[in-house]
């Protein structure tokens, strides 16, 4: 019997944990580095990444009260989601622009701040259409 690893209790612990390792870093930051600027950018970098997971226990603590088959439509958006969003926001420059026209900054944290409102929108989307799909049967 294969174990099931992305339950909707280990979602919502893991979500939970993320989100407060992001407020730790997010109130300690002028702490950690004391006005160190490269501690201050890799601590930026850190703080990008994680705030995936603020939205990500918002609304695994919203599925958490689901049905199972809502809860496992929206695990199957998270499981390439997530992964994709972080990965775009740590590629990201520290500032864009650059060339010719009009110059547009876009930095880690314009790429975090979409991609986690997408998320928001998207999730939202899929829970409502499924739970309303299942209460229809």
């Amino acid at each position: 019997m294969k174990k099931k690893y992305m339950t909707k209790k280990n979602i919502l612990s893991t979500s939970l944990i993320g989100s407060i390792m992001l407020f730790v870093l997010a109130f300690g930051a002028p702490h950690i580095c004391a006005h160190d600027i490269s501690c201050d950018i890799q601590l930026g970098n850190i703080i990008y990444t994680f705030s995936s997971f603020l939205p990500l226990f918002l609304f695994s603590l919203t599925t958490y009260f689901l049905r199972e088959e809502t809860f496992r439509s929206w695990v199957h958006f998270v499981y390439w989601w997530v992964p994709l969003s972080i990965f775009l926001t740590l590629i990201t420059t520290e500032s864009g622009g650059g060339g010719f026209g009009p110059q547009i900054s876009w930095g880690k944290e314009d790429t975090a701040f979409v991609f986690s409102a997408l998320f928001a929108v998207i999730s939202l989307i899929l829970i409502i259409v499924k739970s309303l799909k299942l209460k229809a049967k």
